[in-house]
């Protein structure tokens, strides 16, 4: 096997180019070995080959001609040198510069077209590189910006991160303050009631017979005045039927004991206030009234009362006969 033979000034022309040397035997080898353009276009077509940095070999090629012998030869010579002579010196040498001139055109030709092939290469190869770096300079350019675009993001996100977690920081520390805000809150409630229990009096059952006792006293304190008696009577069953009939009316729930009228029918005469303060009332020293709070009214009991005064006022002898 041998190194395939290649244009040797083509090859100095790919590698004043900048193509290695062995790219460049690949080239001129595989492109027919004919142009420095197709060369060219090789190179760029097979940059990316993995063997294109290895050198092509072609086996070895031993031609055996089989010619004329050797009495032909020597007679061919013979008679080209007879047909020289025989030709004038100027013929010959007109035919000679005939000859060369025509032998130099092609030549000449050659050379110019090679010459504009090469320059027109080496601006197709310049575009390629300058098309190259510019593309180069885009992907530059564009994994710069994505570095940048990602140092953004990452900075909005450890913000974002930061700002999640402050706000979950202070949804705690809210959570914590309206949890200790309860819990004290609740223990004031408890404090408060236990109070409460504490200085809650304790309420006393009131029976018909309390009752009865407490008009059974007021009718003999007073047996000798039957009429004002009566009167009382009837005053304590008009006070305990409105607050019956009208439960949230404050004004059928408070007795001014400065009224005269009062004073006079039932506040003076014993067991008048007291009668009512067993059917609910409770006496305020302070401004001089007495008063039934919305809460402690208890119909049960104002009705019994009411039941009470009314069966005493039908019997004449009610508490004339007890001791």
């Amino acid at each position: 096997m041998a190194v395939p033979q290649v244009d040797k000034k083509m090859l100095g022309e790919l590698e004043a180019m900048g193509f290695p040397t062995v790219r460049s035997i690949r080239a001129l080898h595989f492109s027919g070995n004919s142009n420095l353009e197709s060369a060219v276009n090789w190179l760029l077509e097979h940059e990316s080959d993995p063997d294109i940095d290895q050198l092509p070999l072609v086996p070895r090629e031993i031609n055996i001609e089989c010619g004329d012998t050797a009495t032909e030869v020597r007679n061919d010579v013979q008679g080209m040198r007879d047909s020289m002579q025989e030709q004038k010196p100027e013929e010959r040498t007109e035919t000679g510069r005939q000859n060369e001139t025509s032998q130099l055109e092609p030549e000449l030709n050659a050379d110019e077209q090679e010459e504009g092939d090469r320059k027109r290469i080496l601006a197709l190869y310049k575009q390629k590189r300058d098309e190259e770096g510019r593309a180069r300079g885009r992907i530059r350019n564009q994994i710069q910006e994505d570095q940048r675009e990602r140092i953004r993001a990452a900075k909005d996100l450890m913000e974002a991160k930061r700002t999640l977690e402050e706000n979950q920081r202070k949804r705690m520390m809210e959570s914590r303050i309206a949890d200790q805000e309860e819990e004290k809150r609740a223990r004031e409630r408890i404090r408060q009631r236990i109070a409460d229990d504490r200085v809650k009096p304790v309420e006393r059952v009131v029976t018909s017979e309390q009752l009865r006792d407490c008009l059974r006293t007021l009718k003999k304190n007073h047996k000798d005045d039957n009429a004002r008696v009566t009167r009382a009577y009837q005053i304590l069953l008009k006070i305990i039927a409105n607050i019956v009939k009208n439960p949230a009316e404050e004004r059928f729930r408070r007795i001014r004991l400065s009224n005269p009228i009062f004073k006079d029918r039932v506040g003076n005469l014993q067991g008048g206030i007291e009668f009512l303060e067993l059917c609910g009332f409770q006496r305020l020293s302070a401004s001089g009234y007495l008063v039934m709070p919305r809460d402690k009214i208890d119909v049960a009991l104002l009705n019994a009362a009411g039941v009470e005064i009314a069966s005493v006022m039908e019997n004449p002898y009610f508490g004339l006969l007890s001791k």
